[in-house]
This record gives C-alpha cells, structure tokens and sequence, in this order.
C-alpha cells in the first residue's frame, strides 16, 4: 500500500518528443537581432503547419499573388 501511494505522489516523467525536441533547440540557439520573417522563412513555416495538421499545402503560382 505505501508503494502505490509513493508511486502516486512521484511526478509522472515529461514526455519526450518531437516539439520538446524542437522548443530545447530554439532556447539554445542565439537571439535574432531581427525579430521579422522573410517572404521565404513565412513560406515555410505556413508549409509545415499545413502538413503537421493534415492540410494539402496548394502552390501558390508566381504571377496569382
């Protein structure tokens, strides 16, 4: 009985994955200067959220925008 209640009281141990992963890397990496994004780097990123949620990421034509 004193076991369970040890066993309960311990904290639960972090998972460990893909966006821990990415968050420690963002916190060891320097400080931008600049804090704006490029056409290209918000590109990017708007691409892979749209896969990460399951979304069809449609091409954008050069001459459309």
């Amino acid at each position: 009985m004193v076991v369970l209640l040890l066993m309960a009281a311990a904290p639960a141990p972090v998972p460990v994955g893909e966006a821990r992963r990415v968050v420690k890397a963002q916190l060891k990496a320097p400080v931008r200067e600049d804090a704006e994004l490029s056409a290209e780097e918000a590109a990017v990123i708007r691409q892979r959220y749209l896969e990460s949620i399951g979304r069809r990421v449609e091409r954008a034509v050069d001459g459309a925008r």
